[in-house]
């Protein structure tokens, strides 16, 4: 990905943060980030530190997408009803120069206003101490550190893997090491590397003068950066209130917000250190917790924290998420919070017993819960693909999953069909978010700007469904998310809610996102590999409908675990069925061949079939009295009514609309035959419909790629009636006997064994499963 946000990305960075304040959700939430140093170039040992490059594109992110507000500005708003929706606020510790060299002209350049907390005691002169660390850990020769005689052990610097890993060790020893302690270790490594360290890293007195006159804002962080909780009271007090005397005389004008070095909740301060800052007049106090500051935050225990992601994309998501909601914060901020039962100040706004929260009262049972995120789902009519959703919704309940499912407005579907509405349970949750089709309601006679089709015609859908996700994933409280392909932007969906939540996510791939021709546009092929890419690399399981797809995608990531990828084919729903029985051929009958669902002049294209429905015709082996075809709902019918015409046999083969799913099933067990169109760009997949025609117990003749995975399904069951879907030569000599074997009622039909393993009970039990192991519960 580059280092800037299209204008896509923008719109739908905007729009969902816009979305969730209209929601409530984002409208009293501040984001608030924190660096420390700014790098001239990468460092190995600075991982979490950005290099000029990369604070420069995260600047621009929040300068685009973003509401940044000064910091002081910011908390005056909380609770007010006047923040800005996406407010985000910009912090720097520790006082590094940096700030001033690197950053200041990176701020300027934005327009952007900041707050630096600095540590007075290194104005001007000296290294903090973990600085010193870092700086021995990287001059000191291979070899081995042995700081055993201090009680901190011996460490490899045998590589650059095991020098990182002393420099973090040593520094979360060193942080709650008693101050004496701690400077015998830096004595230690100085006399290692054989001088005192003192590079220059801090501001001077004349730098934070620069940077208040530059209009950022100066705050205070100690003298000396302790761990407050390892200091005596009195001492505790100098370091916060002499921290903010020594800065006022610097800048000449009252000091008011303070951080707490290092910031953990309870363990690097607690609530005697809240009390000592609003004494010593500052007027907030900000934390390392992660999460959103909000009106109801104690504000002088308010959280902020770093990011850390690696590309803009990823970067403003994780701010949407702490704007939006952060669960696990929240549970955090319950858990250790420190309360101080005997303080008065009030929160950051007049509170009315549960602003910001869950209303008290009977709340919904939390229980092994999955939230299914798909495009097709009833009314929808136009894709077999909703079978897998609603059987997955109906069956998970058997297996102890309770399902809930965020689906697209039924507007979006160009066709609907509301008589599936019944085969969804009436218990089911099901929220279906705004959506629109770009072709249809913003296209002009079928045209449209690709730019608004990206990853697909229905992204417009992700703007609303981010934030119904959320409100569900709030209220229900689901343990895992699910979302299925082909449409991208469902994986889109639950990629955000993934990065906003931390739900564990499985990804239900079906087949390949990207195929040798498709997607055709460079720009959709673009985003297409980097969402299936994201996706793979975040989700928990990715799960495929085919051994050839699962083995694929096993081969292009090998560094995941093989594990993390599963099988999970289509089957039938007996239910949809009922207590219907296949009718059987009729001897001396006109035979009818059925082919339920889409076609495509790219992998499913009909017309070397019709031409050799034709050539049969030609040579009087078939007529309208002894055959019939039907194509029951391909999708674009005129086009493939206009195949037929070309094709000359329209009194043989009918091309018809969708009807109902039940009705669709009657007329497989009414046919006298089926016939399934699967040709080379579709060689990884397998049609669901494959697994109704063997539950319909009818013959199958398979035109397909005779490589492909449909092909080896199909002679695996025991079908041998197959042939080259794109030629006419080669299907000929196999529709002749086919149609000769089902005349003479010896063409071959599925065993009861392969029916029973290929239902849909079934494939639920085998999602469980992975639904199980995404959780940690186990398979």
């Amino acid at each position: 990905m580059p280092d800037a946000l299209n204008g896509l990305q923008q719109s739908l960075i905007r729009g969902a943060g816009n979305l969730f304040a209209r929601s409530g959700k984002g409208n009293e939430r501040l984001c608030v980030v924190n660096y420390h140093r700014i790098l001239e170039h990468k460092d190995p040992l600075l991982e979490s530190e950005p290099d000029v490059a990369t604070f420069r594109w995260q600047m621009a992110t929040l300068a685009k997408c973003f509401n940044v507000l000064p910091l002081h500005e910011a908390i005056a708003l909380l609770g007010t009803g006047r923040m800005p929706p996406r407010a985000v606020c910009i912090t720097f510790d520790d006082g590094y120069r940096s700030v001033h060299d690197l950053a200041l002209p990176i701020l300027k350049e934005y327009k952007l206003p900041a707050t630096v907390f600095v540590t007075t005691g290194y104005i001007g002169g000296g290294s903090m101490w973990n600085d010193r660390i870092i700086e021995a850990v990287q001059n000191l020769p291979a070899g081995q550190l042995d700081l055993s005689e201090l009680g901190l052990g011996a460490y490899s610097l045998a590589s650059l893997g095991d020098r990182k890993q002393t420099v973090g060790k040593l520094t979360e020893a060193s942080k709650y090491l008693p101050p004496k302690a701690r400077l015998e270790l830096i004595k230690r490594l100085d006399a290692l590397v054989g001088e005192d360290i003192d590079n220059g890293l801090m501001l001077t007195p004349q730098m934070v003068i620069n940077l208040d006159r530059a209009g950022i804002e100066i705050g205070a962080h100690t003298i000396s950066h302790p761990i407050l909780t390892s200091l005596d009271d009195d001492s505790s007090r100098v370091e916060i209130a002499g921290g903010k005397k020594d800065l006022e005389a610097i800048i000449g004008k009252p000091v008011r917000l303070f951080a707490y070095p290092n910031g953990k909740v309870g363990k690097d301060f607690d609530q005697r250190h809240t009390r000592m800052a609003e004494e010593a007049g500052f007027t907030a106090a900000f934390t390392t917790s992660v999460g959103a500051v909000t009106s109801t935050h104690d504000r002088f225990q308010l959280p902020r924290s770093r990011p850390w992601d690696k590309t803009p994309f990823l970067f403003a998501l994780r701010l949407l998420r702490w704007l939006a909601w952060d669960e696990r914060y929240d549970h955090a901020h319950d858990q250790y919070h420190t309360h101080d039962h005997t303080s008065t100040r009030p929160a950051l706004a007049p509170q009315d017993g549960h602003a910001g929260r869950e209303p008290h009262g009977k709340q919904p049972v939390m229980n092994n819960r999955v939230l299914l995120t798909a495009f097709h789902f009833p009314p929808q009519a136009a894709s077999s693909g909703i079978q897998r959703t609603l059987s997955f919704s109906r069956h998970l309940g058997t297996n102890g999953w309770e399902p809930m499912v965020l689906s697209a407005s039924p507007r979006a579907y160009s066709v609907q069909n509301p008589s599936q509405l019944a085969s969804v349970p009436q218990q089911l949750v099901v929220r279906r978010a705004f959506a629109l089709d770009t072709k249809r309601h913003i296209g002009i006679k079928g045209r449209y700007p690709e730019a608004l089709a990206l990853p697909d015609r229905w992204i417009s859908w992700w703007f609303a469904a981010v934030p119904t996700g959320l409100s569900l994933i709030r209220k229900y409280k689901p343990q895992v998310l699910w979302s299925t392909f082909p449409i991208a932007t469902s994986h889109l969906i639950a990629l955000a809610l993934h990065r906003m939540t931390g739900l564990p996510w499985v990804a239900d791939f079906r087949d390949p996102m990207l195929q040798s021709s498709y997607p055709v546009s460079r720009p959709q092929r673009k985003i297409y590999a980097w969402i299936e890419r994201e996706t793979i690399m975040r989700c928990s399981a990715a799960v495929f409908t085919t051994h050839s797809a699962r083995d694929s995608y096993r081969e292009r990531f090998p560094m995941l675990a093989p594990e993390k990828f599963h099988v999970i084919e289509n089957g039938y729903d007996e239910d949809g069925f009922g207590d219907q029985e296949p009718v059987p051929t009729k001897p001396g009958t006109r035979i009818t061949l059925i082919h339920s669902g889409v076609l495509y002049q790219t992998g499913r294209d009909p017309s070397p079939f019709l031409q050799a429905i034709a050539a049969l015709k030609a040579g009087g082996k078939v007529s309208a009295d002894t055959l019939r075809v039907v194509l029951r709902a391909p999708g674009e019918i005129d086009e493939v009514q206009g195949m037929v015409d070309k094709c000359g046999v329209t009194d043989i083969v009918a091309v018809e609309p969708p009807v109902p799913y039940r009705a669709a099933l009657s007329e497989m067990l009414a046919a006298d035959a089926l016939v399934v169109f699967q040709g080379t760009p579709f060689n990884t997949q397998i049609p669901a419909k494959i697994y109704e025609y063997f539950r319909a117990r009818k013959p199958i003749l398979g035109l397909v790629d005779t490589s492909g995975e449909t092909c080896r399904v199909l002679r695996a069951a025991g079908f041998d009636s197959v042939a080259s879907m794109d030629s006419c030569e080669a299907i000929l000599p196999v529709l002749e006997r086919f149609l000769d074997e089902v005349r003479s009622e010896r063409a071959y039909v599925a065993t009861e064994e392969l029916i029973a393993s290929s239902s849909r009970t079934h494939r639920a039990s085998q999602l469980a499963a992975v639904l199980n192991q995404a959780v940690g519960n186990g398979v």
